[in-house]
């Protein structure tokens, strides 16, 4: 697990993460459907040892408004690639989930399975479009064969099509951090910094605050930091803060070094699938991961250019 999944891991672990999910990011209908009060994290032995979770997986389980129970998976995607079986993964999970609850008894009295609510949270640059439920990934079938065919779905948070959207909730802790993890200003930052300051600061958030700065210290930081730059050598997220506010220089060019690149590879992606049709994994990875000087190469290549591979030739 690296670090980007530990962190994600530790910070789902948190209640006001997963209250912060449920009260502005969740749709509407699902939120007024739970008591948040009464929600907690289901202990590491809900899943037994031969049908452990992932180990970036939480597991939550929160009361109904008509009494019932519903069980929350959060499934945590960071790779900068799809998945596209992610579904039959979530379903798998989900059948041994309810194995395991029927095994250890731990059914309610009605000895009904209880519903649950599969969550995959992507965090990647390139925008999901997977199949979110099973059929879609299986040979058509014929209405004999329908009614036995698996059915599963689960809800997408695709963090940076979100933050893209402009419809993330002001003043929200899920909210910041899908918007610090696609930030392209030191300016906004630091604001959603001091804004995760704020929201931590009660009895119940230090712990949380704790886990922030030490993401911001070894995951944000490297990741947006000159090479010339020092990093702070500190994981107390105040400081941090301050320390980026107070010298924006040293990291504003780096972010809009960052943004252009990227704008120059979705352009030549762009480019390249309107002319050869749409582009393989392969070809967007290598895309995502070239530099400036090799992106304008291949952007020269693609005016003469009859196929795919003589854009790429003669130029790595």
């Amino acid at each position: 697990m690296n670090l980007q999944d530990q962190y994600y891991r530790r910070l789902f672990s948190s209640p006001l993460m997963v209250r912060a999910l449920f009260a502005g990011i969740l749709p509407p209908g699902l939120r007024d459907l739970v008591d948040i009060g009464t929600l907690e994290p289901l202990p590491t032995d809900y899943v037994s040892d031969r049908r452990r979770q992932r180990q970036g997986d939480r597991l939550w389980r929160v009361r109904r408004r008509d009494g019932q129970m519903l069980y929350l998976i959060i499934m945590l995607e960071h790779q900068s690639a799809t998945d596209r079986m992610i579904s039959v993964r979530v379903m798998g999970y989900c059948a041994l989930m309810y194995e395991d609850l029927a095994m250890r008894r731990l059914l309610g009295p009605s000895g009904r399975l209880p519903i649950i609510l599969p969550i995959v949270l992507y965090s990647g640059a390139r925008r999901w479009r997977e199949p979110r439920q099973v059929s879609e990934l299986m040979d058509p079938a014929p209405p004999e064969l329908m009614p036995y065919q698996p059915q599963m779905r689960y809800l997408l948070l695709d963090e940076g099509a979100l933050a893209d959207a402009g419809v993330l909730p002001a003043d929200n802790l899920v909210s910041a951090l899908f918007h610090l993890e696609h930030s392209r200003s030191i300016e906004e930052t630091a604001q959603l910094l001091h804004t995760v300051l704020r929201l931590t600061d009660c009895a119940q958030g230090q712990e949380l605050r704790r886990v922030f700065g030490a993401w911001a210290r070894h995951v944000l930081l490297p990741r947006a930091a000159p090479a010339t730059a020092a990093l702070p050598d500190t994981e107390d997220l105040q400081e941090i803060t301050l320390m980026m506010a107070a010298h924006p220089h040293d990291w504003g060019h780096k972010w809009r070094q960052e943004g252009r690149q990227e704008g120059e590879a979705l352009l030549l992606a762009r480019q390249l699938t309107r002319k050869f049709g749409p582009l393989s994994e392969d070809v967007q990875q290598r895309i995502r991961q070239a530099g400036t000087l090799q992106l304008e190469a291949w952007s020269i290549n693609l005016l003469d250019a009859e196929t795919l591979e003589a854009v790429f030739s003669g130029t790595d």
